[in-house]
């Protein structure tokens, strides 16, 4: 069974793609970085874990699949999601370009799987 984290969704980063590479995030104890993340898009992680788990998190996300030459899971702003995962924990981000020279990223949640297992 998964479960996701008491965090709010968060914006943790609005401003120059240059910056945001040398930002230092620390969730829950994790130091993270956007290049822990930035090519790990969603999809890889139905690789990874089971389907039951997998859309869990879509569903509880409310992302939305989009089926271009490759799948991509977007957030409600149409960001990309990417994720993060370390010792059983699921980090998912949402980021890209909101306006022209312009990147956000959000954090948008953690979730726990007790007897996950990464492949």
């Amino acid at each position: 069974m998964i479960k996701k984290a008491e965090i709010p969704r968060q914006k943790l980063f609005d401003g120059d793609e240059e910056k945001c590479l040398k930002e230092v995030f620390q969730i829950k104890n994790q130091i993270i970085t956007l290049t822990d993340f930035y090519n790990n898009p969603l999809r890889a992680l139905q690789k990874s874990i089971d389907d039951e788990t997998f859309f869990a998190v879509i569903k509880e996300g409310n992302f939305n699949l989009i089926n271009s030459f490759n799948e991509k899971y977007l957030s409600e702003e149409g960001l990309e999601i990417s994720f993060f995962y370390n010792n059983g924990a699921i980090f998912l981000f949402s980021y890209g370009e909101y306006q022209p020279g312009r990147y956000i990223l959000y954090l948008e949640g953690v979730w726990y799987h007790q007897t996950l297992e990464y492949k």
